[in-house]
């Protein structure tokens, strides 16, 4: 019987002991925000990006230019039969030029954004913050209202960016 209470007391002081030194840790409670679309952008690959962004707009706007009279036409009701098949086929060219230089932008986004991600949780860490929201998000979603400017470490995170 001796065993089995000793055995109980060494337990709970194990557990109780457990418990007051997981309480003197400090958790963050700290909430700041990023402007995440000028990280990206002050990021040294971006240039990539706006590469592909930039032949994107060459080759989409002849199209739209070209799409622009014939939509005009299809809605007061002067479109021929050929200006309505010309109208579809420019549309689909369009939509699938679209998606290629969409899906380009995207593979040239993605190591950018993956990056970004671990120095804005890396620095968030160092500061003290629990979570970081996108500023822009925050703000149109009326998700936040209200947030003191020294809760931003938009600035920091530009600087931890590797060169």
């Amino acid at each position: 019987m001796s065993k089995n209470w000793l055995f109980v007391v060494m337990l709970l002081s194990l557990l109780l002991g457990g418990s007051l030194i997981a309480q003197n840790r400090t958790t963050p409670t700290r909430i700041g925000y990023v402007d995440a679309e000028k990280v990206v952008q002050a990021h040294k690959d971006f240039k990539k990006v706006q590469d592909i962004r930039n032949q994107a707009e060459r080759e989409l706007k002849p199209l739209r230019d070209q799409l622009q009279p014939l939509e005009a036409k299809l809605r007061a009701g002067n479109a021929t039969a050929k200006d309505q098949q010309d109208y579809r086929v420019l549309a689909q060219s369009l939509q699938e030029a679209g998606k290629k230089w969409s899906d380009r932008t995207n593979a040239a986004l993605k190591p950018i954004t993956e990056e970004i991600d671990q120095v804005i949780a890396r620095v968030a860490q160092q500061q003290g913050f629990a979570m970081i929201l996108d500023k822009k998000v925050a703000a149109t979603s009326g998700l936040v209202v209200y947030a003191a400017d020294e809760l931003e470490i938009t600035d920091a995170v530009i600087k931890a960016l590797p060169k």
